[in-house]
């Protein structure tokens, strides 16, 4: 049997065990140890090696680095030159790195492509750089968007902290794809397996918009659903008219399941005036959206005068660090619904049929009741990135 490997992330975690229980209990390391499956001498050892333990990767099993890496001597300009691209934003991978080291030394050189990829992967482990999927795409330096979202919130906090302002008034609404189907682009399949099949539905290219709308105290109003349809056509007056979720969210059709300027009228009168009408006087009402054409039309903001609301918009490429719906709701909102589409497709998917077709009633379950079950605290949070907070 082989001998079991603890984290250091553990070792710490029984180290700080074991002093608060000898502290308060006046317990025997003998029964701590035995508590947590170890033995007391390695307790011992552990709290001599305490400040070292502390320093090194939680999730290290030994202290010990093992041989040192054969191009140790490259360690400084390879893993240097990668910080230097990601501080700018540029993607890398191990075959950059590979050609990096290639250009500095005629040794490396030599060697087979595989010995160069294995040598570099090691490298970059032990330097903790792993591949991570990409979250944000830019074209321009991370750094700038970042300055202009702190130069724009240095005009907007004030504002917002007067008073007068309460914080069920400050509004941000924006809209979201939402495929038909949501199944994931990997699989768990054999090692080594030459061809890995994923079925789809088929309305795989099928999606609708949403519309999600948050205040800072951390409220949801009523979500919004556009589907692909007409305004007068079947969709819309047939099956959406007699939808049972009609009292919970908006549900509206478009030629192509964008967000126009008549549906931001049907946003406005589904969504926004209801919330408005238990508006205190005396307190003014801010919406923030983003710079997409349908929000910035002279109707729209001609309607937002009419209701007292002061429409503000956010800084074009800066809604992925300054739009609180970007920032903290797209994730875990769409995370959800792809849960119960998963449990969905599994209680219906068979091996000898076509998988099942999701309806308009199954996506518009599945958005009510994520939307009613996403907790208030992730809605508050994400007013409150780090540095990039709305309020001071």
């Amino acid at each position: 049997m082989p001998r079991a490997t603890i984290t250091v992330q553990r070792k710490l975690t029984i180290l700080r065990d074991a002093d608060e229980r000898q502290l308060n209990n006046k317990e025997s390391l003998k029964s701590i140890a035995r508590s947590h499956g170890v033995q007391a001498v390695q307790i011992r050892n552990w709290r001599k090696q305490r400040e070292v333990l502390s320093l090194t990767r939680p999730r290290a099993r030994s202290l010990h680095k093992g041989k040192p890496s054969t191009i140790k001597y490259l360690e400084d300009a390879v893993i240097g030159h990668a910080f230097e691209m990601r501080q700018i934003g540029v993607g890398i991978t191990y075959n950059h790195l590979v050609i990096k080291a290639c250009q500095l030394d005629e040794g490396f050189r030599a060697k087979t492509y595989e010995v160069q990829y294995q040598l570099i992967r090691r490298l970059c482990n032990s330097n903790c750089l792993v591949n991570r999927r990409r979250t944000h795409v830019s074209q321009e330096h991370p750094q700038e968007a970042i300055d202009r979202a702190e130069e724009w919130l240095s005009e907007i906090r004030p504002i917002l902290s007067a008073p007068n302002v309460l914080k069920e008034y400050i509004i941000n609404m924006d809209q979201t794809p939402l495929p038909f189907s949501l199944a994931s682009s990997t699989t768990l399949e054999l090692e080594g397996e030459k061809t890995v099949t994923v079925r789809q539905t088929g309305n795989s290219k099928t999606r609708c918009t949403v519309s999600l709308t948050i205040t800072a105290d951390g409220g949801k109003l009523k979500p919004m659903i556009i589907f692909k349809g007409q305004r007068g056509g079947t969709i819309a007056t047939r099956e959406l008219a007699a939808s049972q979720y009609r009292d919970n969210m908006v549900l509206s059709c478009q030629s192509n399941a964008w967000q126009d300027e008549e549906n931001m009228n049907d946003w406005v009168d589904g969504v926004l005036v209801p919330h408005l009408q238990q508006h205190a006087a005396g307190s003014p009402v801010y919406l923030f959206l983003d710079q997409f054409a349908a929000h910035d039309t002279a109707s729209f903001r001609t309607r937002m005068d009419s209701l007292g609301v002061t429409l503000k918009l956010i800084p074009g490429k800066c809604t992925w660090v300054l739009q609180p719906i970007d920032v903290g709701i797209g994730k875990p909102f769409k995370d959800r619904v792809r849960q119960k589409w998963f449990r969905w497709m599994i209680n219906h998917a068979e091996a000898d049929v076509d998988l099942p077709n999701a309806s308009t009633d199954e996506i518009q379950q599945w958005v009510n009741d994520t939307w009613q079950e996403l907790p208030e605290d992730i809605v508050r949070n994400s007013w409150k990135k780090s540095n990039l907070s709305w309020f001071v």
